[in-house]
């Protein structure tokens, strides 16, 4: 056996067969006289998994050895002979090892795409290439596990469901927009003795909470300490923002000093698990309270924020709603043309992608779970189900791209080289890339056929949303 399971070996082996995942033919058959002797037997192991087991002849096996040589001996320098005219027993003895490896990657190679073309395989990607052997006669044996692009029937392209929602933009709409820039811009001061809270007011608080039969919420649900109990916490009157959901809200209309029980429900999807539905009561103390001052629209406020007056102001913010409220409009109907496709077929995604595309989630939702603050403690307890979440968005995100990848060749859907080019650009910019990150992009094939895959796809779907239905009910 010259193939072992080892790593390293798996993935020189692979690399033999890099370009002929898409199933093309890389180097022509016709090279070798007696190719019609191989031997191929195609194990099915799922719907998108076969084995290919290949026999390539001994004739097969040293017609390639020989093209080797040949190619050797033309390029060869060896001394005491012109370039190219040194004899092949010269030749094969001198470049002995590298012949034996190229003749078998030769064999391989050829007796692979041979295998691929005539039993019309449409290869996804080689997984693995093992148990390589060579018979006393001299023929060439080996198997190479391969995924396959999954098969299935496209549904009608045209009229596709969309919804209908309104999205223009409304005078509320930018009266919002206005008191939340007025907002950011506002300054704090103490809060006059007496008064009680307001929306917005910043407030520090401290907390303790308990389970429904009276224990600490740490002691009743272990794990929980940074839920249980805080001595000073910020919170904004109001706000729907905060660790323990509920708690702002209870906090208009009291006055520092005060303490107050409230009742706190988590939500079901609630990220830490052992909170999930789970009921409480929080006892909170307001310990002081800052009074937001908005600023007034005058000359000062319009100066900071570079506009004329309050209708040069109005009318620019305006103007980036809608346009925003346009780019959230294609984004929404895309993603729901994207999620009717993959619904309306049924097949089984390829294994060797979904692992892939589940471990490049899951170091996603690691990383955004551990910039929220989550402990590593309890991501390692927690592991199992982001592992199922990520393996389901996986699962939904290759369903999605190998539907779109059929229905761009349905219709002919091509990107030019501007429009890539254009594509690589934005996402140089959107990156921030210094000009050596562009030029070691430029060198990457790998990640700029995935750039190529992914702009051929929004480009799909922006032909589909051009014939897309408005329907009501759509989400």
């Amino acid at each position: 056996m010259r193939y072992s399971s080892s790593p390293i070996r798996a993935a020189t082996c692979r690399a033999r067969f890099a370009g002929r995942s898409n199933g093309g033919i890389s180097r022509t058959v016709a090279d070798s006289p007696n190719n019609n002797n191989m031997n191929v037997e195609i194990q099915s192991v799922s719907p998108t998994r076969s084995v290919l087991s290949i026999t390539a002849s001994p004739d097969e096996a040293k017609a390639a050895r020989a093209s080797v040589v040949r190619d050797y001996a033309a390029r060869a320098t060896i001394s005491g002979f012109r370039p190219g005219k040194a004899p092949a027993s010269i030749v094969e003895r001198k470049f002995a090892d590298r012949i034996a490896a190229d003749a078998e990657a030769r064999v391989e190679g050829q007796s692979y795409d041979k295998a691929v073309k005539e039993n019309s395989l449409d290869v996804l990607e080689v997984i693995s290439v093992d148990d390589r052997a060579t018979a006393p006669d001299g023929a060439v044996s080996f198997k190479v596990t391969v995924d396959l692009r999954p098969k299935f029937e496209l549904p009608s392209l045209e009229g596709i469901p969309v919804d209908d929602e309104d999205t223009a933009v409304t005078d509320a709409g930018v009266q919002e927009r206005v008191d939340s820039i007025r907002r950011s811009l506002a300054e704090y001061a103490d809060m006059p003795e007496g008064e009680s809270t307001l929306p917005d007011d910043s407030l520090t608080i401290s907390f303790e909470g308990r389970a429904e039969d009276g224990r600490p919420l740490d002691e009743a649900y272990p794990g929980c300490e940074a839920f249980a109990r805080k001595d000073s916490a910020y919170a904004v009157a109001g706000s729907d923002y905060f660790m323990v959901p509920g708690v702002p809200k209870a906090l208009v209309g009291v006055k520092p000093g005060d303490k107050v029980e409230v009742p706190v429900e988590f939500p079901k999807d609630f990220f830490k698990d052992e909170l999930k539905g789970v009921k409480a009561v929080y006892s909170v103390e307001v310990k002081s309270a800052r009074r937001m001052k908005l600023p007034e629209l005058d000359a000062e406020f319009f100066k900071k924020l570079s506009v004329n007056d309050e209708a040069d102001l109005r009318a620019r913010i305006r103007e980036g709603m809608e346009r925003d409220a346009k780019q959230a409009d294609r984004v929404r109907r895309v993603n729901q043309i994207a999620r009717f496709l993959a619904n309306s077929v049924s097949f089984e995604v390829p294994q060797g992608a979904l692992e892939r595309q589940t471990e490049a989630i899951l170091v996603d939702l690691l990383r955004f779970n551990m910039d929220k603050g989550v402990a590593k403690e309890d991501l390692s307890k927690e592991r199992e189900r982001l592992q199922d979440t990520a393996r389901a968005q996986a699962e939904e995100r290759l369903r999605t791209d190998f539907v779109l990848d059929a229905a761009r060749d349905k219709l002919g859907v091509a990107l030019t080289d501007d429009e890539f080019n254009g594509y690589v650009t934005e996402i140089a910019r959107r990156e921030r890339l210094t000009a050596p990150q562009i030029r070691e992009l430029a060198k990457d094939r790998a990640r700029l056929r995935h750039y190529h895959a992914v702009a051929t796809r929004e480009k799909v779907l922006a032909e589909l949303l051009k014939t897309a239905k408005p329907t009501a009910g759509v989400k």
